[in-house]
C-alpha cells in the first residue's frame, strides 16, 4: 500500500471478519471497506488477516446486554493466524472503566471474565504473530446508548472533552489498531470515552440535556493529516524523539525540533524539513521565546539514572517532569488565549508503573508524575478543546536503552509476551495518532508501546 504517511491504514488487500451482533458492527464494517480491507464471511479453515470482535451493551450506558465473547470461534481464528505467523485482533467493547453503582453486578462480572480472557488470548498469541487489542468506548449513542437527554447530559458533566463518542471516533481508532504502525502494542485498552475513567466530579448544577450535534464528521484520512499544524517536537534529536517528529512530517505537520545536542539536531531537521532550536530542555523560558504558532507539542525529552549518584534524583524530576509540566502550562495559557484545540503528547516510560530494575526510585517517580500530571491537565484543559495523553513505551533500541546489558536484555523480553524489543516507529506512529483529531475522543490516557510487557505475569517457567 501507498501513503503519505506511515502507519495510518492497513495494507489493501487484507481480509476481515467481523463477528458480534451489535450497532457497532455497522461502523466496523463501513471502516474496513473505506480503508480497503475485503471484509468475508467466517470460514473455518482459513484465516483472515483482521479479526473485529464487537461486544457492546451496557445496562448503565441505557444499552441491552448482548451476551459474551464468542470465545472458541475468537480461540480459533488466532490459531489458525498463528499458524500462519501473521494478524491483528481487535475487541470493542463498552465494558469496563470502572465500578458503576448502577450496573447489573452479574452482568459486570461477566463483561470483567471477558475481557480478561481476551486479554490472555493477548498475550498467548502475540509470540506467533498475532496482535490483538481493544478499544474501549464511552457513551455512544451509536452504539444504541439510549439515555434520556438530560441524563445524556449528567454523563457529560463527567467528561472533560464533554461529548458523545461518534462513529468516526471508532473509525480513527480501529484503523489504528489494524495499522502497520501498530506492530509493538499487545493486549492494550484504547480508551475511547473523552476521559470518563478520570472520575471528574461534575459542578453543582443541573446538567444541560443533550442534543445531536449538527456539524458532520471529518473524513477519516483528513483527521489522520496533520496538514496546516505546527508541532514542536522536545529531544527530537535522536530516538524516539527524531522518529516522532519524522512522523509528524510526513503527516504533514511543519516540526519545530528542540535539542541540546547541535549536528545531531541539525541532521534530523535537515532530513525531514524541519527547524532546529538547539536549547537544552531545562531552559523552558529560552524555548518558549523562541518558538510561536504551536498547536501540538510532543515532549520526547528524558533522561534514565539509577539512584546512587547524587543528583539522579535532582535531574530527573527536572527534565523528566518540570521541564515538561512548565512547559504544558505555557502552551496551554496561550492555547485557551488564542481559542487553539491544542494536543499534548508526553513520552514517559514503562516505569511510571512497573519496577523492572532496582534503584531506579527517582527516574520511576518522576515518570509517573509526568503521567499524573498528564492526567490533571486533560481535566483542567479538556473544557477548553485541549487533549493531553501520554505513551508508555517498554524496552525500545534507542541510545538511552544502551546501558542495558545483554544478559539483562535477554531477561526482559523474555518477558515481553511479543517476545522482542521495540523500535522508534512502533511508539512514533501512536504519538502521532494522539497528536491529530483521529484521536479526538481520547484524553488523559496512558496507551502502552511495550509489546505486552505491563500486562504482567511471569514468563513461560518450562518443566518443573
Amino acid at each position: 500500500m501507498t501513503t503519505e504517511f506511515s502507519g495510518a491504514l492497513a495494507p489493501r488487500g487484507s481480509t476481515a471478519v467481523v463477528l458480534g451482533d451489535s450497532p457497532g458492527c455497522a461502523t466496523v464494517l463501513g471502516t474496513l471497506i473505506a480503508v480497503g480491507v475485503e471484509v468475508e464471511e467466517e470460514a473455518r479453515g482459513t484465516a483472515p488477516d483482521i479479526c473485529v470482535a464487537v461486544l457492546t451493551g451496557s445496562s448503565v450506558l441505557g444499552s441491552r446486554s448482548r451476551g459474551g465473547l464468542p470465545r472458541q470461534r475468537l480461540a480459533a481464528i488466532a490459531d489458525r493466524m498463528a499458524e500462519r505467523g501473521t494478524g491483528r485482533m481487535v475487541l470493542v467493547t463498552d465494558a469496563g472503566g470502572g465500578v458503576h453503582t448502577g450496573a447489573d453486578p452479574s452482568e459486570a462480572a461477566d463483561r470483567a471474565a471477558d475481557l480478561a480472557w481476551w486479554r490472555h488470548l493477548a498475550a498467548r498469541s502475540a509470540s506467533r504473530g498475532v496482535v490483538a487489542n481493544q478499544i474501549r468506548v464511552g457513551l455512544a449513542p451509536f452504539l444504541s446508548h439510549e439515555l434520556e437527554p438530560v441524563r445524556t447530559g449528567s454523563v457529560l458533566q463527567h467528561l472533560p472533552l464533554r461529548r458523545v463518542a461518534r462513529p468516526g471516533d471508532l473509525a480513527c481508532a480501529l484503523v489504528q489498531l489494524i495499522s502497520t504502525g501498530c506492530a509493538y502494542t499487545v493486549g492494550e485498552t484504547l480508551p475511547l470515552d473523552g476521559g470518563l475513567t478520570l472520575n471528574l466530579i461534575p459542578p453543582l448544577r443541573e446538567p444541560k440535556p443533550w442534543t445531536p450535534p449538527r456539524e458532520p464528521e471529518a473524513a477519516l484520512a483528513d483527521r489522520f493529516s496533520l496538514a496546516g499544524r505546527t508541532a514542536l517536537v522536545i529531544g527530537a534529536s535522536s530516538g524516539i524523539g527524531a522518529e516522532s517528529a519524522a512522523e509528524l512530517a510526513r503527516r504533514g505537520a511543519d516540526v519545530v525540533l528542540v535539542a541540546r545536542r547541535e549536528p545531531e539536531l541539525r541532521a534530523v531537521a535537515e532530513r525531514i524539513g524541519g527547524r532546529p532550536v538547539v536549547a537544552d530542555v531545562r531552559d523552558t523560558e529560552a524555548i518558549l521565546d523562541s518558538v510561536d504558532g504551536i498547536d501540538l507539542l510532543v515532549y520526547a525529552a528524558g533522561v534514565f539514572g539509577l539512584d546512587g549518584a547524587a543528583e539522579t534524583r535532582a535531574r530527573s524530576m527536572e527534565v523528566n517532569f518540570r521541564a515538561y509540566a512548565e512547559i504544558c502550562d505555557a502552551l496551554v495559557d496561550r492555547w485557551r488565549e488564542s481559542g487553539t484545540r491544542g494536543s499534548i503528547v508526553g513520552v514517559c516510560s514503562v516505569g511510571a508503573e512497573v519496577v523492572p530494575v532496582q534503584r531506579m526510585e527517582s527516574y520511576g517517580a518522576s515518570k509517573a508524575a509526568m503521567v499524573q500530571y498528564t492526567r490533571c491537565l486533560a481535566v483542567s484543559a479538556g473544557r477548553d478543546g485541549i487533549r493531553a495523553n501520554c505513551v508508555a513505551p517498554g524496552i525500545v533500541d534507542t541510545p538511552m536503552s544502551e546501558w542495558v546489558a545483554p544478559a539483562f536484555r535477554d531477561a526482559w523480553t523474555a518477558r515481553i509476551p511479543l517476545g522482542s524489543v521495540g523500535t522508534p516507529p512502533d511508539v512514533a506512529s501512536f504519538v502521532a495518532f494522539l497528536a491529530s483529531d483521529a484521536a479526538s475522543h481520547v484524553t488523559g490516557s496512558l496507551v502502552h508501546v511495550d509489546g505486552g510487557f505491563t500486562l504482567g505475569g511471569l514468563p513461560p517457567l518450562g518443566e518443573q
